[in-house]
C-alpha cells in the first residue's frame, strides 16, 4: 500500500513473522551526509533529492548481521542481509530525539536516521535503548 497507509503494526507484524520476535528493530529514514545530499540536490534536481531521502526502513539487529527492508512503497519486500563482518565503521550518532546510525557496508556508506517522535516511530526510543545495552546483537 505504501508508508502513509501503512502502521506501525504492519511493520511489527512483519518481523515477527520472519525473525520470531518484535523487539530488535528500528523504523529508519535513509539519510545522506551533507556532501551526499548536496551533491544530488544539485546534480539530480530536488524533488528526486526529496524522494531519495525520505525512503523508509525496517533495520533488524541480529547476530548474523543488520538486516534491511526498504517499506516507502510497500511491506511485501524482503529483508536484505548485510553480516556483520562485511560491516566496517559502524557508528551511532545520538541527537535530540533521533539518532544517526552510519555504516560502510563493503565500501560504501550507508546512513539511517532513527527518529523517535511520529506515528510510525512509537517504541523506537524503548527498543533502541534495549539494543544498544545488547552491543546491536553482534558476537
Amino acid at each position: 500500500m505504501g508508508l502513509l497507509f501503512n502502521d506501525k503494526k504492519e511493520f511489527s507484524d512483519k518481523v515477527e513473522k520472519i525473525f520470531g520476535d518484535r523487539d530488535n528493530y528500528l523504523v529508519a529514514f535513509k539519510a545522506n551526509d551533507v556532501k551526499t545530499g548536496l551533491a544530488k540536490f544539485m546534480i539530480i534536481g530536488g524533488l528526486f533529492y526529496t524522494m531519495d531521502s525520505s525512503r523508509t526502513f525496517v533495520l533488524y539487529f541480529s547476530p548474523k548481521g543488520l538486516y534491511e527492508s526498504e517499506i516507502s512503497n510497500s511491506t511485501k519486500r524482503d529483508f536484505y542481509l548485510m553480516p556483520w563482518n562485511e560491516i566496517e565503521e559502524f557508528e551511532v550518532d545520538e541527537k535530540n530525539k533521533k539518532v544517526i546510525i552510519s555504516l560502510r557496508h563493503l565500501g560504501k556508506k550507508v546512513m539511517y536516521e532513527v527518529d523517535f517522535k511520529g506515528k510510525i516511530f512509537e517504541g523506537n526510543e524503548e527498543r533502541y535503548e534495549e539494543l544498544k545495552s545488547k552491543d546491536w546483537n553482534r558476537i
